[in-house]
C-alpha cells in the first residue's frame, strides 16, 4: 500500500490527530516526508523512512501511557529530534528504557534505577545520576584502600602537593569557550533540520553528518574538561 492508503484505508485525504482533522500531507511533512511521497509504496521506503513512518502512524493513536524500548535505536538525527518533539507533547504516562543519556535526559522527570537488587526511584536527570553513580565507586574505593592499609590515611597530604599539568590547566582554560561555541553551533543546527527551508537549501544529509561530528567533539570536550575539573577539586579537598 502507498503511505496515503495506510492513513486513509477508507479514502479521502485527512486524518484526525489529537482531535483535529489534518490532510495527510500537512501531517507527514513535520516527519520530513515530501508530497510527492504520498502515492509511494511503503515498500519502496528506505529503512528510515519507514522508521519515521511508524512514527507517525503511532502518533495518530490516542494513548494514555506509551512503553518504549529503546526507541532511538536506528533512528537518525532527524527522526530523533521529531521523536523527541513528539513526546514532549504527549499527554500521558511513558516509561522509557534507553541507553541514550541525552535522549533520557531531555524525556524523563523520574528514573527507576536498578541498585544491588532493588529498585531506587530518583528525580534527577539520567546524567546527574551516573555522575553520582561514579562517585559513589570512588568513594567506596576509598574507603576500602584506608580499611585495608591505614598508612592510607596519610595520603591526602601527598596529593596536595601534586598541581596540575600544563595540558590540564589548558583544558580548565580553554574549553569552556570551545563548549559553548559548539553548543551554539548544534542549536543553530537543530534549527536547520526543523526549518525546510533551511535543511532543503543545505541538504539534510550534511546537516545531519556535521551535527554528529559536533556532538561527537562536544561529548570528547566535556569529558576532558569533567575529568580535570574533578582532578582540581581533588587536590584542593
Amino acid at each position: 500500500k502507498s503511505l496515503i492508503e495506510n492513513f486513509c484505508p477508507n479514502g479521502g485525504d485527512h486524518i484526525s490527530v489529537k482531535g483535529r482533522s489534518l490532510h495527510v500531507y500537512g501531517y507527514l511533512k513535520n516527519f520530513l516526508f515530501p508530497k510527492e511521497f504520498l502515492d509511494k509504496p511503503v515498500s519502496t521506503l528506505s529503512g528510515g523512512e519507514k522508521n519515521r513512518l511508524s512514527l507517525a502512524k503511532l502518533f495518530t493513536g490516542e494513548f494514555d501511557c506509551l512503553i518504549l524500548d529503546e526507541p532511538t535505536n536506528d533512528l537518525d538525527i532527524a527522526t530523533i529530534n521529531i521523536l523527541e518533539e513528539y513526546l514532549l507533547s504527549f499527554e500521558g504516562a511513558i516509561l522509557i528504557v534507553s541507553h541514550d543519556r541525552y535522549f533520557v535526559d531531555k524525556i524523563t522527570n523520574k528514573l527507576w534505577a536498578y541498585e544491588n537488587g532493588s529498585i531506587s526511584q530518583l528525580v534527577m536527570e539520567y546524567s546527574e545520576y551516573l555522575e553520582y553513580e561514579e562517585e559513589m565507586k570512588q568513594i567506596n574505593a576509598i574507603e576500602s584502600e584506608i580499611s585495608a592499609n591505614d598508612e592510607s590515611l596519610a595520603e591526602p597530604a601527598k596529593k596536595k602537593t601534586a598541581k596540575l599539568s600544563y595540558k590540564q590547566q589548558q583544558i580548565l582554560d580553554k574549553h569552556p569557550e570551545k563548549i559553548e561555541a559548539i553548543e551554539a553551533r548544534i542549536a543553530e543546527l537543530n534549527h536547520a533540520l526543523s526549518d525546510p527551508k533551511i535543511y532543503q537549501e543545505i541538504g539534510l544529509q550534511a546537516l545531519f553528518e556535521e551535527l554528529e561530528d559536533k556532538k561527537g567533539e562536544l561529548g570528547i570536550l566535556e569529558k576532558e574538561y569533567y575529568e580535570v575539573l574533578e582532578f582540581e577539586q581533588n587536590l584542593n579537598s
